[in-house]
């Protein structure tokens, strides 16, 4: 019998080296979801101190670099792993990844261009959103941590976000407008444009996240 028990052993041993493995998809939605949050705090930072932009750039060079490597291992992971979460396939544990991603990206484009084109100061409608998205990257944050057990039709953050983002197009035309009726030098409405078009993607972006979890979680429920 110890030589059966041995033989059994190592055939089990086998088994679960060839058995599917389940990798932690959720913990990486989690952490790009914080860096997110910090993307926001960055740029929500330099609103009220706004000397210290060249730090900032600094900074969310740092926080782009570290969201793009939960991307790579996002990667690397869905490449190595025969199982994914349920009600989660590859493509949508891709996508919702690359969504959160290009959210920081937003940010950082909206952060470089406030230096690029030396801006003295922001504006009021600037920080305004600045608010807003920080609310907005929070309780996406949520959303990202508490993916696991997200019912159809019962997340409650989706409506937070689709409210905050709902309000920051209000903030948003306002600024344009403001812009439009500015009679001073043209290149001033020519770089806030495309701050603005920055910041309001952010925002957009979290909204957009938050809903393809939404989709995703009733396409497969």
């Amino acid at each position: 019998m110890p030589g059966r028990n041995r033989f059994l052993e190592g055939l089990q041993r086998v088994m679960r080296a060839f058995a599917p493995s389940e990798e932690n998809f959720f913990e990486l939605f989690e952490e790009i979801s914080d860096h997110v949050v910090e993307a926001a705090e960055c740029l929500h930072d330099i609103m009220g101190r706004y000397e210290r932009l060249p730090l900032a750039v600094e900074k969310i060079d740092d926080i782009e670099h570290a969201a793009d490597n939960v991307v790579h291992e996002a990667v690397r992971r869905l490449n190595t792993t025969f199982v994914t979460p349920a009600l989660f396939d590859r493509e949508d544990i891709y996508r919702i990844v690359e969504r959160l991603d290009d959210i920081v990206d937003q940010t950082k484009g909206a952060i470089d261009r406030l230096s690029l084109f030396n801006i003295a100061e922001p504006t009021d409608r600037c920080r305004e959103l600045a608010d807003l998205f920080l609310e907005t990257a929070k309780a996406l944050q949520a959303n990202m941590h508490n993916i696991a057990d997200i019912q159809p039709q019962q997340d409650k953050y989706v409506a937070e976000i689709n409210t905050l983002e709902n309000q920051a197009d209000v903030v948003h035309r306002a600024a344009l407008s403001e812009l439009f009726e500015y009679e001073g030098e043209p290149r001033y409405i020519m770089k806030w444009l495309l701050v603005y078009q920055f910041v309001e993607g952010a925002i957009d972006g979290c909204e957009g996240a938050a809903n393809l979890v939404e989709a995703v979680v009733v396409k497969n429920a």
